[in-house]
């Protein structure tokens, strides 16, 4: 199984960049915008199968009914 990253992983990842550095994600259909916003978000894991989807979900909570019997799990959500 992948080895997923953990916030650890990004802070030693991101400590070998200069700190004056733009941090930036992929665009909706193309391009690329900053990144602005850093979250806690309760997540479903592996809910979707569809290749254009992510593999997980947003959730209100870890008690939501949303998704049944998925796995559920705090995750940072970076924009």
């Amino acid at each position: 199984m992948e080895q997923k990253m953990k916030v650890k992983d990004l802070i030693e990842a991101l400590q070998t960049y200069d700190q004056e550095l733009m941090v930036i994600r992929s665009g909706y259909e193309g391009g690329v915008e900053e990144i602005d916003t850093v979250e806690l978000e309760v997540i479903a894991l592996n809910v979707n199968e569809a290749w254009y989807y992510g593999s997980h979900e947003t959730i209100d909570d870890l008690e939501s009914n949303e998704y049944p019997g998925y796995e559920r799990i705090k995750a940072v959500y970076i924009s």
